[in-house]
């Protein structure tokens, strides 16, 4: 299994903390510290919990380095809950695996990918102003 960033227990608080601090900087809030931070919530907080501290975090997030919660940029409902639906499967599934295990199981599985969407939803309706407002179903296969 590939190595990843997030190697430690406190790589994994760091990034979470700074997240929820909102004093992590800009370029440190890759694609790999979403879902890190993500995991985290789904380890520590039941699904709806998750998404309700995931939902708002990022919004506040944004606003702090600078970004906005937009229409057209910023927070996203259905990516978001999308992840929040891949990484509560992952995290049910991987119950036995300490916290560093199952960060570096899943950003090692096709699961992480930013591509992963794509197979369920073309990129038109992902992109699409209904699905950054609100809950849209993916148009391919379902989840």
């Amino acid at each position: 299994m590939k190595t990843h960033p997030f190697g430690t227990e406190n790589e994994i608080l760091a990034v979470v903390r700074g997240f929820q601090n909102r004093t992590l900087p800009k370029e440190q809030w890759t694609h790999e510290a979403h879902l890190v931070t993500a995991l985290w919530y789904h380890v520590n907080h039941s699904a709806f919990e998750s998404i309700c501290f995931l939902r708002s975090g990022i919004c506040a997030y944004n606003e702090s380095i600078g970004g906005k919660n937009t229409p057209t940029d910023g927070y996203h409902e259905t990516l978001t809950l999308f992840w929040c639906k891949t990484i509560s499967d992952f995290v049910a599934e991987h119950r036995n695996l300490s916290l560093v295990d199952l960060c570096q199981a899943f950003l090692s599985s096709e699961q992480a990918s930013k591509e992963y969407p794509f197979r369920f939803y073309t990129r038109e309706v992902l992109f699409s102003l209904p699905a950054r407002a609100t809950w849209v179903p993916p148009n391919i296969t379902q989840i």
